[in-house]
């Protein structure tokens, strides 16, 4: 009864609330810019209008093309069930390993890389390449960030280290971990597609990346292809806030510790969404061949946090 409740929610969080975390952050970004912005209802609108539309496949497309957004969507709905948000275990813990997690996604991407390719579209088969290329760049990060913290957990699986984290208290904050957190963050706004990596709002062919991916989409695939970027969003801020303290994630104790726990995991993702969006209204975005700069300095900081985690947990410092 406990896992049912758990996945219900999980998915539901994850369905419902992705669209609205995209308007908020497009609102924020207008408001600190001086515009009005979309409604807050524009995410659920967008949906709606695309769901509407009439699909139209080129004749040069194959069967990749047609499941692409099917399997971007389910990939990613069940890398989100992997991340444990307010409860003491995720939707899906028996396989929720940092492994599976960066598998996931690479299953997204791959599938959405063949796809652009299919129709023979320049722009597209442009946008699938540096995809690729910061893929390459994007990943090993990521993975030797989440092995930081695997580290100090001794364990590769997100609830066991979230478990852990909640039992440490504040003296967990060492320099190995908040260098960790940093190169975490990064490699996030990176694998979401935000400034200075990528522009999502732009409409310009030669500086995009996701959005050039999905030129030849439209109607239900495309509101599923977009769907799926939100997803992705909410779940890489959702790891980011199960790093930031306080970690207490809580057990089916009593109706008001839930609604505690989920109180402070909206207030951690509000809290998210204005750094990112201060980040794009006060930084540009830099230029492709700049990127690998921005993430091989993750990647060095990536190294020295596990330097550091190690010693301290050879000193004694930190006990699993």
């Amino acid at each position: 009864m406990e896992s049912s409740v758990i996945v219900l929610l999980q998915v539901g969080f994850m369905l419902l609330l992705s669209p609205f975390i995209n308007t908020l952050m497009k609102k924020m970004k207008a408001i600190l810019q001086g515009r009005q912005g979309p409604p807050l209802m524009q995410g659920y609108y967008d949906l709606l209008k695309y769901f509407r539309k009439e699909t139209v496949v080129s004749e040069q497309a194959s069967w990749i093309f047609s499941i692409t957004p099917l399997v971007v969507f389910s990939s990613t709905l069940v890398a989100a069930l992997i991340i444990p948000t307010f409860f003491h275990v995720a939707a899906i813990n028996f396989l929720g390993g940092i492994i599976l997690l960066l598998y996931l996604l690479g299953l997204g991407r791959f599938f959405m890389v063949s796809a652009a390719m299919e129709p023979g579209g320049g722009f597209c088969g442009m946008a699938s390449s540096r995809e690729m290329m910061l893929s390459t760049l994007i990943e090993p990060v990521m993975l030797l960030s989440l092995f930081v913290f695997a580290t100090m957990a001794q364990s590769s699986n997100l609830t066991s280290i979230m478990n852990w984290l909640s039992g440490q208290g504040l003296a967990l904050i060492t320099p190995g971990y908040i260098v960790a957190f940093l190169a975490l963050m990064i490699v996030c706004i990176a694998e979401m597609g935000r400034v200075p990596f990528d522009n999502p709002e732009t409409h310009y062919e030669l500086t995009m990346i996701h959005e050039g991916m999905l030129l030849e989409y439209s109607g239900k695939p495309l509101g599923l292809m977009f769907w799926s970027s939100w997803m992705k969003q909410l779940l890489l801020l959702s790891l980011l806030a199960s790093f930031i303290p306080p970690w207490k994630i809580v057990d089916f104790t009593s109706l008001q510790s839930i609604l505690m726990a989920i109180l402070l995991y909206l207030l951690k993702l509000l809290f998210l969404c204005l750094f990112v969006v201060l980040i794009e209204t006060t930084i540009a975005k830099v230029r492709l061949f700049r990127v690998k700069d921005l993430l091989g300095a993750s990647f060095v900081l990536a190294i020295i946090a596990l330097i550091l985690s190690v010693h301290q947990a050879t000193a004694g410092g930190i006990k699993p």
